[in-house]
């Protein structure tokens, strides 16, 4: 009794680990694929309550009838991996029309071919992750299939303990990751701790892709001139349009530039953490400098999203 009773608590804690091990591999296979070793933590929680949830119990019926194959660990991880990408494309496209690049993927509300193929790719994406997981899933855990027949020895508790440690430290990874890995510069303004913050002032430049690049000569020579520290992220000619630049300054000021090529704007934000008004001359400076180069595009919106003027900020310190 005493006997059955230490198997199946070991084939518990070893069927747990062996998930908790295959969904930090996953996850960090994600990361990195994605390059932004941040997502690994998010992906980790998602992956395993995701397994455990719907690969599990597929698995222990398997188990119980002696069918666990890596075939079938590969198709219940795939299936796993694909099933909500799967129920998200099938719900139908978020909205009337869209591109990627030059390419149509949504018109009139409905997906086009190119669509198609690209929903398949995404789907394989995921499916692919999870059928990985699967099998690293159905490695761990073969060696106690291959002496599933015999009682549980000591190698067999140092194999589980083995296997504890390693999910103890994928857990670990999981929960200080995010804590060393945070932009601890400027460039953060949530790099105290906080979860949100409210832009201090903004406006819009009305400018297309075409003009991006000079917007990100004008703010690029801005913050030389004010010795800000810059990042900048501008592609105008690729399938995916993205233009990001961020100017930031000591002890926190930070000014975001963002483009949105489906309404031909660039916004300009800046976030003020340590309080105060102390951003009102450099940001005027530079909506001084856009207004040159783009009189008559500047647009301000109030809290409600409609159009208004110039706010005090303008006009504080002008002659």
């Amino acid at each position: 009794m005493k006997g059955d009773l230490r198997d199946r608590s070991l084939s518990g804690i070893r069927i747990i680990a062996s998930l908790i091990i295959a969904s930090g591999v996953t996850a960090a296979l994600f990361a990195t694929l994605l390059g932004e070793v941040q997502a690994f933590s998010f992906a980790f929680v998602v992956v395993f309550l995701v397994g455990a949830a719907l690969g599990l119990p597929i698995y222990l019926v398997a188990r119980s009838r002696e069918q666990d194959s890596a075939l079938l660990a590969a198709s219940i991880g795939f299936i796993v991996g694909a099933i909500f990408p799967s129920i998200l494309i099938l719900s139908g496209p978020a909205a009337d029309w869209a591109t990627v690049g030059e390419t149509a993927t949504v018109v009139n509300g409905s997906y086009t071919v190119a669509g198609w193929l690209q929903n398949l790719l995404f789907i394989g994406f995921f499916g692919a992750l999870g059928l990985c997981g699967g099998l690293i899933f159905w490695v761990i855990m073969r060696p106690r299939q291959i002496h599933r027949r015999e009682a549980a020895a000591p190698s067999s508790l140092i194999g589980v303990s083995l296997l504890s440690v390693a999910a103890a430290g994928t857990i670990g990874a999981a929960v200080y990751i995010p804590r060393t890995v945070i932009d601890r510069t400027c460039h953060n303004p949530l790099r105290d701790g906080g979860t949100s913050i409210a832009a201090a002032a903004s406006f819009a430049v009305r400018v297309g892709v075409n003009e991006w690049q000079n917007v990100q000569t004008e703010v690029e020579e801005f913050g030389r001139e004010g010795r800000w520290s810059i990042r900048a992220d501008v592609r105008p000619d690729e399938d995916f349009r993205w233009l990001q630049i961020s100017l930031c300054k000591e002890p926190g000021t930070s000014f975001l530039v963002q483009g949105y090529p489906e309404i031909g704007e660039v916004n300009f934000t800046v976030y003020q953490p340590q309080g105060g008004s102390g951003w009102q001359r450099d940001f005027r400076v530079l909506y001084d400098r856009m207004e040159r180069r783009w009189p008559s595009k500047i647009a301000f919106q109030n809290a409600r999203g409609q159009s208004t003027g110039p706010p005090a900020w303008v006009r504080t310190g002008r002659n």
